[in-house]
């Protein structure tokens, strides 16, 4: 068979994405249960955009009170920190971002500021907020060494249970 495998600079950046998930959501009380990069295969669906590479966090929040705005946040911050953590990774350069694989993201991002906010205009404020936020916690210690310790895991093929990644944070946090 022939593979369609992602080169390993677009697999590092899936790496990255997905440790920027992993990890904040830890950090903010999550129970991560996994975290894995995966190859698409010839298999699979195409979409419109030809997107192939592919990142999983399994994310597990417990009981969730939907009333409760502090537990809509942290979903909201768990959500963005994939994308932002791929910023970050890629210098902040706009020009190699591909937005495209962040659909996903950003729906799950705007269902949640649409709880928070009902008004467009403040669900957008809140949004730029939030990235902005994020940028500077994700970029900064011990939040960065804790996502590129995990992307460097997740770049060795295995998947990366959920206690993996909260040993990284206690690890990276006890140094803060």
């Amino acid at each position: 068979m022939d593979w369609d495998w992602a080169d390993d600079d677009e697999e590092l950046v899936t790496a990255y994405h997905e440790a920027g998930h992993a990890i904040v959501g830890c950090a903010l009380g999550a129970h991560i249960a996994s975290v894995s990069l995966s190859q698409a295969s010839m298999f699979d669906d195409e979409d419109e955009i030809g997107v192939r590479r592919f990142g999983d966090c399994i994310v597990q929040w417990g009981r969730i009170d939907p009333n409760s705005d502090w537990q809509v946040t942290r979903e909201l911050l768990t959500i963005l920190a994939g994308p932002v953590a791929e910023f970050v990774y890629q210098s902040g350069d706009e020009d190699a971002l591909d937005v495209r694989t962040w659909a996903g993201d950003w729906r799950q991002a705007q269902r949640c500021v649409e709880i928070l906010k009902k008004d467009p205009q403040q669900q957008e404020k809140l949004l730029r907020q939030c990235i902005a936020q994020l940028r500077h916690i994700v970029s900064s210690e011990p939040c960065w060494s804790a996502i590129a310790a995990l992307a460097d895991e997740l770049m060795l093929g295995d998947e990366i249970e959920g206690e993996q990644v909260a040993d990284l944070v206690r690890f990276w946090w006890s140094r803060a």
